[in-house]
This record gives C-alpha cells, structure tokens and sequence, in this order.
C-alpha cells in the first residue's frame, strides 16, 4: 500500500496527493500518515511547493469526507435498522446514538480527524443521521488542513528519514485499536449481562 500510494504521487503529483486523500476520507484505509509525509519529502528535493502539498491533501480530504457522508445519508437509518443486528446494534441503542449525534456528534467529526483510524470512517455517523452537511463540511475542512499541513511539515522537514516518525506513529494506531477493542468489550460485556438479567 505505502510504495503504490509513493507511486501515485511520483506518477502524477500533486493529483495524486489529493486523490489518495479523498480514497481516505472515502473510508479506504489508505494511511495520511505516509502520503502527505511522502508529499512534504518529495516538496524537499523541489518537486513541489509544501503549501501547495498540504493544500492539496486538505482538499482531498474534504471532498472524501463528502463522499464518505452521502454513501452513507444514501443507505440512511433503516441501513442501520436492517442491518445493525449484525453487530448487535438494537434499534433502541441507534435511536440512542441518533439522540447523542444531534448533541454532540459534529464536533466529534472534528476531534476524530486527529485521531488515527477513526478520522478514516467519522464521517459516516454523520451521514447515517443526516446532521447538517454544511457544517459537518466546514468541520471536516477545519480537521484536515492541520493535519495536512503537520504531516507535509514532517516530511519536508526529516526528508527521508520521515519514515522512522511513521514506525513511531505505528504505536498510536496500535493504541487506538486496544482503546477501541476495548470499548467494543465493555458494550458485549453490557449487551450479555442485560440479557441475562
């Protein structure tokens, strides 16, 4: 995956950058972590301008964000209702989670993009409850454009030697999965003892 993201962004540049971006924030798991580093050593050697860089990922990533939130408005709630059982969603806890998105979900569509992982798919609760798309797009260009600019500053900054920070950052992604496991255990353990009961 990181030597053909490489090789979409030598093949044809800052398009590529922003296309990989967009894929994503589209919900394929394409880490920003590599490409926009990748961008910001290759803006080092000359082959392009930094800013013009981190631009280009932050646009991408907005537009994936979009994508990301209608392929899910599309499938909408009764997606959910139809097919949450599978992953033991009640409809009762997806009116719960529905009620808890109209409070606060928004501004976690802007705090997950900083966070590996879950910035890839945040944007899909967005969708499935239809929250406001302007704002949920302004949130989503506000959440891209540091990160964006952070990892091409990373890479233009260490050059080559950018990929020691990714194998460092590998820890976070590692770290995220345990918390995130986690959580899921605590919903079975719940789940299990409810019935139970």
């Amino acid at each position: 995956m990181k030597a053909w993201a490489e090789g979409v962004i030598q093949a044809i540049g800052l398009p590529g950058v922003a296309l990989l971006m967009l894929l994503d924030s589209a919900n394929i798991p394409i880490p920003s972590e590599v490409i926009m580093p990748f961008g910001g050593m290759m803006s080092a050697e000359g082959k392009f301008n930094w800013h013009a860089v981190a631009w280009a990922g932050t646009i991408g990533s907005t537009i994936g964000s979009g994508v990301s939130y209608w392929v899910a408005a599309l499938l909408g709630k009764d997606f959910l209702l139809k097919y949450g059982k599978f992953v033991l969603l009640r409809p009762k806890e997806i009116a719960h989670s529905e009620h808890w998105f109209e409070k606060y979900g928004l501004k976690v569509t802007l705090w997950g993009r900083f966070i590996p992982i879950v910035r890839t798919f945040i944007s899909l609760p967005a969708g499935f409850f239809k929250a406001n798309f302007g704002i949920f797009m302004v949130y989503a260009f506000l959440g891209a454009l540091p990160w964006c600019y952070f990892w091409t500053y990373v890479g233009f900054r260490l050059g080559q030697n950018w990929t020691e920070v990714e194998k460092w950052f590998k820890y976070l992604d590692i770290l995220v999965v345990l918390g995130l496991l986690y959580l899921i255990f605590r919903f079975l353990k719940y789940r299990f003892a409810k019935a139970q009961a």
